[in-house]
């Protein structure tokens, strides 16, 4: 029961995070703002967006890539450099450009692909919406309430090659189709329109790089290609639309690292470049920052814009009001107007923004205690009246760059506002959920030190624990109290009363291992088998290797110092008198050198997989488990070695995988595991060989470089070292508990893990994979499919790894509870750590990486958990559980 106590309490804990520092920034109950009065710069807007083209491609070698784009920015509008927020992903992109919100966190509950809360956005504000691109973008956007404006979605579901067998740009081409057909269909029917947006969605550069990756001769064909047919869409408008009242963006979603990746924080990633141009968009605009422009040295100014403040940008050129949920600061000299037409657009961006604020405000306020609480006390009721009195004023005496001044700071005053309201019980819940975290260590501490036989209880301790338990009850009658008199969100209430049943389960008495978990209400002081200060000796050692591992997720190399040291500290004694020895220590410098490398996520190598595929068939022949694998393992194992081989030299000359070879490529996935199942070998080494091969097998037919080695390496010098230990451990000795033993059982568990990861690459970034890795699978773009295949490639060695420990490791089998409980306790003090590191403020890489480290920690105390069980079922030892747990 405790090891479901354990996946219930971590689940609690992984959302924890997003409550205190993540809530969904929609906020309901808001009214659209009416249009701008008077005449609007532009009837219509034309939207593009060219899906992963960062902006060092752009502006690169003088612009000379965007040669037609480049004619058009030096005669006239703006260009620079709009920056974007993690997850620098599609979806998160568009919804900051269409609706100037920030992706909602809570959308993960549906995958990412639906709306858990509608927003409004610039195509329900404007009077006609037309757009063309891939589904998976047009969906966002279709799903939501359309106020009863007509909006037409043209969109494909798109089955992209990255095999590289079609050119790339093809989406593209779609899309060019079909706004020209539009555009000749219905010429006299637009031209009468008013306020209509065009939007454009190509992926076909987001394609270009995951495929060629960005710099490389096919990228730049799509890009030359893309470029010179914007331009000519552009002529298209123009000549459909001679009124000359048609405001162009031209911008993108995200960019992409040189490895063709994007979802982090790096500056290729936030940096996306965009063009503004056409009626109603000033002339220039001086920034401070330029760039040369052409090789002949023309020197243009560079505007640098968040990502959300061309929402407003664009609603203003065509007369809209921002969308309501819209978090974007309207820019200042960018329209080309009047000043009052601009002064008007950011007062309207300054009530809008005024309006979300308000609605917090009286939330907040609704509660019985919030005359006592804090407040924002620098924007009152008072001071917003003010502000309104003072804008009409300022528009009587014409004092337009007073009333714009005044509009910036409201604008900057509601959104700390907002910030502040929707933060507002961050530090409370911080401080309770750490209370948890606690509550819930003693408990696994209890477990860890109890003894094998129940302990007879004192009454002055059973007195004393009674008295605790009465005041936490009190102390949640009235915490209940408090969240239902002032209105606390339920989510907030939740995790502000989660530490005191935590606690109140902890301080009861800890069942044996023995019997039955029943819960008793009475206190058990722990006991251990040692001294006291044995005790706290192992409780601070136990602390020591968790925290030497969360420093590894901040400077990766340093995992290579903790394996190093880890072996030598565990097997010194053990190999210093053999023959082998020697040959152990290169094998660990050897190891130890894969972290120094750079990722293996992005980068081909076909020589070093090369080795991994002949290290593999080398292993399999000097095995001398050989001869009791059945032919077909032998025969199959091989063959796909030589499919893999096979697949990799026709990716790397453009050439798709015939069907046959992707169909052996599934069909070996399943039979990797099926064939260790059907097995009927009983020796433990030998099924754990015949695991090493398949798995090893199957995980090479995912790998693009260096990785196979790796992990093959690293699985054979762990086989060696806990063979080698085991020869020297007496027999009567795997019958003793030990708490140092569990303890350094449960610490090789969690640094090879991580090492694997680590030393593989595939952890850089929780986000980042190369689709590649499935170029022996499909040929065509399955993000879900691709996902799936990186998501076992993770957990391949892992298994692996468990399997090696559970085969030469007596003491983990029959101490499985004491092992697992000391590896939770390390992963719940490394969680601890990382949920005082998330942070959201400072650079968006930093704070990426921090969410990342936190649900990394938390999915990684319950995925050992499982593939524990996994393994165990290869290796046939889930039947001995019920026995084995008698003995513990």
């Amino acid at each position: 029961m405790w090891i479901i106590y354990a996946f219930l309490v971590h689940i609690l804990l992984l959302g924890s995070i997003f409550v205190i520092y993540f809530r969904s920034p929609v906020i309901k109950g808001l009214e659209p703002q009416p249009r701008l009065k008077g005449e609007p710069p532009a009837d219509r807007l034309v939207l593009i967006v060219t899906d992963g083209l960062r902006a060092e491609s752009f502006f690169a070698n003088n612009c000379n890539q965007v040669p037609h784009l480049r004619e058009i920015f030096v005669k006239e509008g703006i260009v620079g450099i709009s920056r974007t927020r993690v997850p620098t992903e599609s979806r998160p992109g568009h919804i900051a450009l269409i609706a100037g919100l920030y992706e909602d966190p809570s959308a993960v509950t549906r995958g990412w692909k639906e709306n858990p809360i509608e927003f409004d956005t610039l195509f329900n504000r404007s009077d006609q919406t037309y757009a063309w691109g891939a589904h998976d973008v047009l969906h966002i956007f279709e799903k939501l309430a359309d106020s009863g404006r007509p909006m037409h979605f043209d969109s494909y579901n798109h089955d992209l090659d990255f095999s590289g067998e079609k050119k790339t740009y093809k989406q593209d081409e779609w899309v060019f189709e079909r706004v020209r057909l539009l555009l000749n269909r219905k010429r006299e029917e637009l031209r009468k329109a008013k306020r209509v947006v065009f939007f454009l969605h190509l992926l076909g550069l987001d394609t270009a790089g995951h495929v060629h990756k960005p710099g490389t001769r096919l990228f730049l064909e799509n890009l030359n290609y893309t470029e010179h047919e914007i331009w000519k869409i552009y002529k298209e408008f123009e000549a459909t639309f001679p009124d000359q009242r048609t405001a162009y963006l031209l911008t993108s979603d995200h960019g992409m690292t040189n490895s063709g990746s994007h979802g982090a924080g790096d500056q290729y990633e936030t940096d996306t470049p965009f063009m503004l141009w056409g009626s109603g968009v000033a002339s220039s605009v001086y920034a401070g920052i330029t760039f040369e422009a052409n090789d002949d040295g023309l020197t243009l100014p560079l505007r640098e814009v968040e990502q959300a403040q061309l929402t407003p940008l664009m609603s203003a050129l065509i007369g809209l009001p921002p969308p309501m949920n819209n978090f974007g600061r309207l820019p200042y000299g960018f329209l080309g107007t009047e000043a009052r037409y601009e002064a008007m657009a950011a007062q309207t961006n300054a009530l809008q923004l005024l309006a979300q604020y308000v609605r917090l405000q009286e939330q907040h306020m609704r509660g019985l205690f919030a005359p006592i609480l804090n407040s924002f006390h620098q924007l009152t009721s008072e001071l917003i009246a003010e502000y309104v009195g003072y804008i009409s004023t300022s528009f009587k005496l014409n004092q337009f760059d007073e009333s714009l001044a005044n509009s910036a700071v409201v604008m900057e005053l509601a959104l700390e506002g907002i910030d502040y309201y929707q933060g507002y019980y961050c530090n409370a819940m911080l401080l309770s959920t750490t209370a948890t975290f606690l509550g819930w260590m003693f408990y696994l501490y209890r477990l860890l030190a109890q003894d094998a036989e129940p302990q007879k209880l004192d009454s002055h301790k059973n007195d004393h624990a009674s008295k605790i338990t009465v005041c936490l009850w009190i102390a949640i009658a009235l915490l209940i109290g408090f969240v239902v008199v002032q209105r606390v969100p339920l989510s907030v209430s939740f995790y502000l009363l989660l530490p005191l049943p935590v606690w109140i389960f902890a301080l009861r008495q800890v069942p044996n291992s023995n019997e039955d978990l029943i819960n008793v209400p009475v206190y058990n002081q722990p006991a251990v088998e040692t001294q006291t200060k044995a005790s706290i000796m192992q409780l601070l050692l136990l602390i020591g290797c968790a925290e030497l591992l969360v420093f590894t997720f901040f400077e990766r190399r340093l995992i290579s110092l903790c394996f190093v040291a880890f072996a030598l500290y565990s097997n010194w004694d053990t190999f210093k008198t053999k023959r082998s020895f020697y040959l152990w220590l290169m094998l660990i410098v050897a190891l130890a050198c894969f972290p120094l490398v750079p990722p293996s996520v992005g980068y081909q190598n076909c020589s070093l997989l090369l080795a991994g595929i002949l290290l593999l068939l080398f292993r399999q022949f000097l095995s001398k488990a050989k001869d009791n694998f059945k032919w077909h393992s032998r025969w199959c194992n091989t063959a796909i070695l030589v499919n893999t081989a096979v697949c990799v030299n026709l990716h790397n000359q453009q050439i798709a995988a015939p069907l046959p070879l992707k169909i052996l490529s599934w069909l070996y996935l399943a039979y990797a595991f099926v064939s260790i199942h059907l097995s009927k070998e009983t020796a433990l080494e030998v099924r754990l060989q015949h695991i090493c091969y398949n798995l090893g097998t199957l995980y090479t037919t995912m790998c693009t470089s260096y990785e196979s080695l790796f992990v093959q390496l690293l699985a054979i010098e762990l086989t060696t070292s806990l063979a080698e230990q085991r020869a020297q451990v007496e027999p009567l000795q795997h019958q003793q508990k030990s708490l140092q033993s569990s303890l350094r059982i449960a610490f090789t568990l969690i640094l090879y893990t991580f090492f694997s990861l680590f030393g593989s690459g595939n952890i850089a970034s929780i986000s980042s994979f190369d689709p590649n890795i499935a170029r022996c699978f499909l040929s065509h773009f399955a993000p879900f499919v691709i996902m799936s295949l990186v998501l076992l490639k993770l957990l391949l060695p892992i298994v692996t790894n468990i399997s090696i420990v559970y085969t030469y490791s007596e003491y983990a089998r029959l101490n499985e509870r004491q092992i697992f409980i000391c590896l939770l306790l390390i992963c719940d003090i490394m969680g601890l750590n990382f949920l005082f590191l998330v942070r959201n403020t400072g650079s968006w890489m930093e704070i990426g990486s921090s969410i990342s480290h936190f649900v990394i920690m938390e999915v990684t105390t319950l995925v050992l958990m499982l593939l524990a069980y996994v393994s165990k079922f290869l290796l046939q030892l889930t039947n001995s559980d019920r026995v084995l747990s008698k003995l513990n």
